[in-house]
């Protein structure tokens, strides 16, 4: 398991997409990157922002390496 705690306090996510990493977090940690990245990119689009694709990668590689059962509700 990763430590993730600095991803509830992104420094370059606004509140809208500190929320997307947030519901991230919660509801996909361990799930595969596809999904997670694709969670993400909903969650932006749902909220009106944008992040780079380089931010989406590496945020949805660290939440899927989260073991579920360890995870920070």
């Amino acid at each position: 398991m990763s430590d993730t705690s600095d991803l509830r306090d992104e420094p370059e996510a606004n509140e809208a997409v500190q929320a997307v990493v947030d519901r991230a977090l919660s509801y996909q940690a361990g799930a595969p990157i596809e999904t997670v990245s694709a969670e993400l990119t909903r969650g932006l689009d749902e909220a009106g922002e944008t992040m780079p694709a380089q931010w989406i990668a590496q945020t949805a590689e660290r939440i899927s390496s989260v073991d579920p059962a360890l995870r920070e509700d």
